[in-house]
């Protein structure tokens, strides 16, 4: 991802809210069929069905300034500043800085304020992944990264992994500082052997 014009702030990656937003759609959804549910039900019957009674005869016996109609209030109130708090605030900055000095003629970087360019957490991570599996010794690897730290776990059939951590975290060190990552995150490795 890049960017060139004239702002000054960093770029924010938005995570995409999926989760939250499928949660209130469903929880939207239930109730909207159950709303249509007791509306055919009392359109065909002529009563509304027995299932409301209970919470029917609780409403009925309710008074504005009365404390369940209070507690309705507030928890409906809550959860929508949550909602909204969630819709407004954006999330946390989840991609690295790249330095990008050797794309520019003469090797002199763009202000910031004109271009910047980052990599995704899963783009350094997959860049990360692939640089380990090169190494000799490597059978399969993963990898996991956060804006301060990549962690590769490693599977190897070899017996005696020797200084085969020092080998991977080396070379995936020296592979993001070669993508241009500013800072270079910390590289950790485990190693388990298969053999």
């Amino acid at each position: 991802m890049s960017r060139r014009d004239g702002r000054s702030t960093r770029l924010q990656h938005r995570p995409s809210r999926a989760v939250p937003a499928l949660i209130v759609g469903i929880l939207l959804l239930a109730a909207g069929v159950v709303l249509v549910w007791l509306t055919i039900a009392r359109l065909v019957n002529g009563i509304w069905p027995t299932v409301l009674q209970g919470p029917r005869d609780w409403l009925t016996s309710l008074v504005w300034n009365s404390p369940g109609v209070w507690g309705i209030g507030i928890a409906a109130v809550v959860v929508g500043v949550i909602l909204l708090l969630c819709a407004i605030i954006p999330g946390g900055f989840n991609a690295l800085t790249v330095n990008d000095a050797g794309s520019n003629p003469g090797g002199k970087a763009a202000p910031a304020q004109e271009q910047e360019t980052v990599m995704t957490r899963r783009a350094v991570a997959r860049l990360a992944k692939a640089q380990c599996s090169q190494i000799d010794g490597v059978g399969s690897a993963s990898a996991t990264a956060t804006t301060k730290r990549v962690h590769l776990s490693v599977q190897t059939p070899l017996h005696d992994t020797g200084d085969l951590r020092n080998r991977v975290t080396d070379s995936v060190r020296k592979s993001l500082k070669t993508a241009g990552l500013n800072p270079v995150p910390r590289v950790t490795a485990t190693i388990q052997s298969k053999g």
